[in-house]
């Protein structure tokens, strides 16, 4: 969706009363306590209120409004949910994958290396996925400090510490 955030998908019911497991696609869970409605997945732009959200084993429980049978949420099942971008609260401090997406990669002596082509959450640390300029391929460089030195979102640009054999 078009100026949206894709904040998780819909992977099961939990009860009978309307309520839907989420899988989330932020690692901060808290944030959804903070929205008011979603956006799901093939039901156009209806936004659909949240009555209430609480977290349970890192997945998001939520129900929405006016959704008190688990027979109205079974469509849900397996589709993911969306929250416009300018109702996401920007703490100032970050940014978002999505505006990462694009950026070129520079090494620090100031040698154009590629492309972000995606960032790739994992557990330990997140990964960048780079497409080289000088061939096409596609190498993982982990987002930490050691290897990320800077990132410039309005210049698109993001600095980075290379080690030996990483680009292989």
């Amino acid at each position: 969706m078009e100026g949206c955030f894709n904040m998780g998908k819909i992977v099961n019911t939990h009860g009978v009363k309307g309520e839907v497991k989420i899988y989330p696609y932020s690692d901060d869970l808290d944030k959804f306590e903070s929205f008011e409605y979603f956006y799901v997945e093939g039901e156009g732009k209806i936004k659909f209120k949240i009555e209430s959200t609480r977290v349970h084993k890192n997945m998001v429980l939520l129900k929405f409004v006016g959704y008190d049978d688990i027979n109205k949420v079974m469509g849900f099942m397996n589709k993911n949910v969306y929250i416009e971008r300018k109702d996401v609260e920007d703490d100032g401090e970050g940014h978002y994958v999505v505006d990462l997406i694009g950026c070129e990669i520079f090494d620090e002596d100031g040698e154009f290396i590629g492309h972000l082509k995606d960032v790739l959450q994992n557990t330990a640390q997140d990964l960048y996925e780079i497409r080289k300029a000088s061939d096409g391929k596609v190498f993982y460089l982990p987002v930490v400090d050691a290897f990320v030195k800077s990132i410039d979102i309005k210049a698109k640009k993001i600095i980075v510490h290379l080690i030996d054999g990483i680009m292989l």
